[in-house]
């Protein structure tokens, strides 16, 4: 067998040798393909392990409350519209019908805010949360410290700023202690969430204020404005997320008062049915690289069995010889075989070599925007079981042919 490597491997590196551009552009075909397949399924698999992660951290007990749907496509996203917003009363009433048993908090969202800071405006996104929001979404802080309860009960002048927003707004890393204003007034600002990174999270240019303040400032009008329900179970396994659903659902529409036929207008969300979303998007995603690779590998595979066909008529009067000193059918098969696997070995080579050199250049960047490029295991396998695979197909005709060779003609049709 390893005498049978050898002369396969010598045979390989004759038959690219002699026809350099051919194989030079086969091998590349072969490494383009191999190439495809694995950058879209590092930046697919990444995807998916960063949002897994992260609803992980968010706890996979909790529901969301809105006026739409989270869909990509499929929902009437005319009539979600004109849906009322969430209001006090639907927070009071599902927060005292599952006291003691979840967490609940309303978050206020207003975009595109001005905050002020000296000479320097910026337009930011503003949360205002309410006394239980860190309960549902963990907040994680650079420095500083969260919100007081009276300061979420009253209004308190107070600010937690994202990273990207500190730098831009204020200068600094740390803009503990300095006053930005927004709307007239002075908020001092508290804490400074983590780095999430653009594709991670929504937070790094957002400000986080008490409810209160929000309110205050602009009331909650009934069709206008964004506000979500959050609720988390305090014990998973006493109140599942498929009763916490239904509970959740019930107390809306107690507090819609929605007769038992009239339909709902509000939505309730789960983060398991947004990542059933973002991995049918990934899969689509997947598809498209699967049939550009498919096209490239098929040409490679082409490429491999032209390169092995013009192998086998230059070498006629060689494999005659071997035939008739002896060497049996199998050998011959085996030894075009080992060649063709080989020559996409090395061009499937190629291509993890530019996939590697690709996760390499774009870590640092994908870091800062949330994204950890990573590669499952099971995906090194089975991107080598395809590179063997299309070489032992694209080998077999060009081997069987050199197989059936008979030796004396063999020998007098390469004199």
């Amino acid at each position: 067998m390893i005498s049978l490597l050898a002369e396969a491997w010598r045979q390989a590196l004759r038959n690219v040798g002699a026809h350099r551009r051919r194989s030079f552009l086969t091998l590349l075909t072969i490494a383009i393909g191999i190439f495809s397949i694995t950058a879209v399924r590092v930046f697919t698999y990444s995807m998916e392990r960063t949002i897994v992660g992260r609803f992980e951290r968010l706890g996979a007990s909790t529901v969301y409350v809105h006026h739409f749907t989270w869909r990509f496509s499929g929902s009437d996203w005319q009539k979600e519209w004109r849906r009322p917003r969430l209001s006090l009363t639907d927070y009071e009433v599902v927060q005292k019908g599952l006291e003691g048993e979840a967490w609940v908090a309303l978050r206020y969202d207003q975009f595109n805010q001005p905050v002020r800071f000296k000479s320097r405006t910026e337009q930011v996104r503003i949360l205002g949360v309410t006394e239980q929001f860190a309960q549902v979404f963990p907040v994680e802080l650079r420095a500083g410290r969260y919100f007081r309860p009276e300061e979420l009960r009253g209004a308190g002048l107070v600010a937690i700023v994202g990273s990207e927003l500190a730098r831009q707004l204020t200068g600094s890393d740390n803009p503990i202690g300095l006053v930005i204003w927004y709307k007239g007034r002075p908020l001092q600002v508290i804490g400074v969430l983590k780095v999430q990174g653009s594709f991670a999270g929504e937070l790094d240019k957002a400000m986080l204020v008490p409810f209160p303040l929000l309110y205050r400032l602009y009331g909650l009008p009934r069709y206008a404005g964004d506000r979500t329900l959050l609720v988390r179970a305090k014990d998973p396994e006493a109140l599942p997320i498929d009763l916490l659903e239904v509970r959740v659902r019930g107390l809306m529409r107690q507090a819609r008062r929605l007769p038992p036929q009239a339909e709902e207008n509000f939505s309730i969300n789960r983060q398991d049915a947004l990542l059933d979303q973002v991995r049918r998007f990934t899969g689509y995603v997947q598809l498209v690289g699967f049939f550009i690779a498919a096209f490239s590998l098929l040409v490679g595979g082409l490429g491999v069995a032209n390169m092995l066909y013009i192998a086998v008529r230059e070498r006629r009067g060689e494999i005659g010889i071997q035939r008739a000193m002896g060497a049996p059918r199998p050998f011959i098969l085996g030894l075009f075989l080992v060649e063709g696997l080989l020559l996409a070995l090395t061009g499937g080579g190629m291509g993890l070599v530019l996939t590697a050199l690709l996760v390499a250049g774009l870590s640092g960047w994908a870091a800062q925007q949330g994204l950890v490029l990573a590669v499952a295991p099971v995906d090194l396998l089975w991107t080598v079981a395809l590179i063997v695979t299309v070489g032992l197909v694209a080998a077999l005709a060009p081997a069987w042919q050199a197989a059936r060779l008979h030796p004396i003609e063999a020998i007098r049709t390469a004199l």
